[in-house]
This record gives C-alpha cells, structure tokens and sequence, in this order.
C-alpha cells in the first residue's frame, strides 16, 4: 500500500548565506541573546543585511559582547553598553 502525501508547501527557495550576512543587529527574541536575522527575502538572497558592510569581525564581536538587560544587571551595569550597531560603534569609540 503507497501513501499519498501532497504537500502544502509549493515554491520553495533555498537560501544560503553566512550569517553575518543576513544577521540583524536586533535579538531574535525580546528576552534571549539569539541573533535575529532579516526577514526580506531580497536581503536575505543578495547577503545584504547589516553586517555584510563590516564583516564578519564586526558580527563576531558585536554578538560575543551583546548584553541583554538582564544580562546587565548581572553585571551591575544600568543598561546594556549598545542595543544597535549604531550604540556599538559610539561605545567601541570611547
């Protein structure tokens, strides 16, 4: 006896880039440290979201060093040193 499965997924287009490439500068979530990515497939096929003008040394730090506000209070910090690439590049200056 076969059995016939029909998909509801049609269309489908594989997208492969490094992460850097289409990470965001944003968590994926509101409450963890995981690495939010872009969510416009044009960005995400052309590599173009924000880190991919800065380059994966950028990512690497940006992400390794990311503090959520908890994350910062553990620290006794008043707030996360940066929340954007924009904060980071001010504090990776002072």
């Amino acid at each position: 006896m076969r059995l016939l499965v029909i998909s509801v997924i049609k269309d489908i287009e594989f997208i492969l880039q490094e992460k850097y490439k289409i990470a965001s500068d944003r968590p994926g979530s509101g409450n963890t440290k995981n690495i939010g990515s872009k969510t416009k497939t044009e960005q995400m096929r052309d590599g173009t979201g924000i880190f991919s003008k800065y380059g994966i040394d950028v990512f690497d730090d940006y992400w390794m060093y990311y503090l959520t506000k908890d994350m910062a209070q553990l620290l006794e910090l008043p707030k996360p040193p940066y929340r954007n690439i924009k904060e980071y590049f001010e504090y990776k200056k002072a």
